[in-house]
């Protein structure tokens, strides 16, 4: 039994629709996690991922973090 089923057979409150939700966002972003990297990507390239990800002004090439991306979440969906 996975994770995720063993938290749907849980009584439902709060907390397991919290989670629900959020391994579900991650279920539909893990595709798009590959397609935000790659070895030919050049600054630039980042630079326009990381306005349409609508990350915060201040992160960079050089600071960004998978947090970063992580956050980005429900942008990479929409």
């Amino acid at each position: 039994m996975s994770k995720q089923e063993a938290i749907k057979g849980m009584e439902k409150n709060v907390v397991t629709k919290f989670l629900n939700t959020q391994i579900e966002q991650y279920k539909q972003a893990w595709p798009l996690f590959k397609l935000c990297c790659g070895e030919a990507f050049e600054k630039e390239h980042w630079r326009k991922l990381i306005s349409l990800l609508k990350m915060p002004a201040d992160v960079t090439f050089d600071n960004m973090k998978f947090s970063h991306l992580v956050e980005a979440v429900p942008v990479m969906i929409k």
